[in-house]
This record gives structure tokens, sequence and C-alpha cells, in this order.
């Protein structure tokens, strides 16, 4: 089978891109199917997993796509001992696409405040939550998200594996190249036109008023003990496990 894994981390565009691509109906359809929630019985094995997801993510023309965040791997590894994403490639056409948002801070915001909404999409209700602005916690965010691109960079370079590499600013005002290079790894002719997604971006005027406070508490208080802070090893507690399971930055012993 042919399909293509997006591996990204949060609030990069992937929801809005992978959309894009869903909506030709036949460039698989991307989601987060290692999600434990998508599924409607809990699988018991890889093998339950994979057909799961496998049926979650293929379009009618067989092809299979799918969305990836450190996150899944890691908690599907430790589940079942497999690499999901090692078993993709050893059994079907996987094409890689990395897609990586170089603005961190206003990603990092977006994270921060994801986490407290849980409104991860416009289509998305939340909890009517609203994030106030915390220093330490954007930090954390930011750091967060940059460890999760290493961890990309890392198994991409040391497997040697091939991949397309999109950064999320370059497509927001055309994403027709991140359709395009989809629709070739699955060898399926791209739409004639993309059509326009439902989503619709997040991004406010609390993020640049933020983005501008982080800025100037950065330069006025220094960000070093904060960083250092950060390299300490994750406590091994419960709270830190449903953090870890809920996508959000781990406390630090």
């Amino acid at each position: 089978m042919k399909g293509v894994a997006l591996l990204t981390m949060p609030r990069s565009g992937s929801e809005w891109l992978g959309s894009l691509a869903n909506a030709a109906g036949t460039m698989g359809r991307f989601g987060e199917w290692l999600d434990l929630y998508h599924h409607s019985a809990k699988p018991q094995s890889f093998h339950e997993l994979e057909t799961s997801v496998l049926k979650l993510g293929t379009s009618a023309n067989r092809r299979f796509a799918i969305k990836l965040f450190p996150n899944h791997l890691r908690e599907t590894h430790d589940r079942f001992g497999t690499d999901f994403l090692f078993e993709m490639l050893s059994k079907h056409e996987i094409g890689l696409v990395f897609l990586e948002r170089r603005d961190r801070l206003r990603q990092a915001i977006s994270y921060h405040r994801g986490n407290v909404s849980k409104k991860w999409t416009s289509r998305l209700e939340g909890t009517g939550a609203s994030a106030d602005y915390d220093f330490a916690a954007i930090l954390r965010s930011y750091a967060h998200l940059e460890d999760g691109y290493r961890f990309w960079s890392k198994y991409l370079g040391m497997m040697g594996l091939p991949f397309k590499h999109v950064v999320y600013e370059q497509v927001l005002e055309d994403p027709t190249p991140f359709v395009e290079i989809v629709a070739a790894y699955m060898d399926v002719a791209p739409p004639a036109q993309v059509a326009p997604s439902a989503l619709k971006i997040q991004r406010d005027d609390l993020t640049e008023e933020w983005a501008v406070r982080f800025r100037s508490d950065a330069k006025a208080g220094g960000i070093i003990d904060l960083l250092l802070e950060d390299e300490k090893p994750a406590a091994r507690t419960l709270s830190n496990l449903s953090r870890f399971l809920k996508k959000r930055p781990l406390k630090r012993a």
C-alpha cells in the first residue's frame, strides 16, 4: 500500500494541511490515528492497533495517511515494544514528510494555550478555559517543541531515510506544494485546485501580545535558570504519566 506519514509537532499547521489533502478523497485520511480514542475498541496487541490504524487512515483507493508526533511512537513502543513507523516502512510504500514551523515562539504560545483550553482546532469547543500568560510555561513549551523536532531529525538522519521537508511558513499562503508532494508519494493526480479548508487560523492579537511580552521578559531577566531546570530528568510520577499521554510538557525532578 502507498501512503504518507506526516512527521511533526503540535501546532505546526499539520491539522490544516492534512485537511486539504483529505478533501481530495484520494490521498488517504490524515489523522493522529495512534491516539487510542480514535479506536472503537482498545487494541490489545500491535496487530490489532495496526489493523485499526490502517482502516482509519485509508481512502477508498487504498492510499494511507497518518500524522505522527514523537509521543505517538513512544507510547506505542512502551505498550507493544514495537516501532510503529519502522513497521509501516518495512511493509508498505510510505513517503515521509517532515513538517516544521520555524516560528517556535508563536508555536509555543499556541501550544501553551491549547494545553489549557483543549481547543486544538477551530472546530473543537474545548473546555472554555482561557490560559493566562505564563513565561515559564511558554519556555517549557518552546523546549518541548525543540526536543520533538530534534527527535525527528535524529530518527530520519540516523536511519538515512529519504523525506520531504515542508516549512509551515512557506506554504501558509499557498499550500499547493504540500498537496503535490503527498499526491506524488501516493502516485495519484493532485487536485486541479486545492479546496479551501473549514479550519481557521487560531493565531490572534493575544498571540502577538504574548510574543512581544515574552521577548521583553527574556531580555530583562534572562532564561538560563529555567533552561537548566528544564534539562533535569523528568520525575517518574503518575502526574507526569498523565501529562505525557496528554502531550503536555513533563514536570522535572
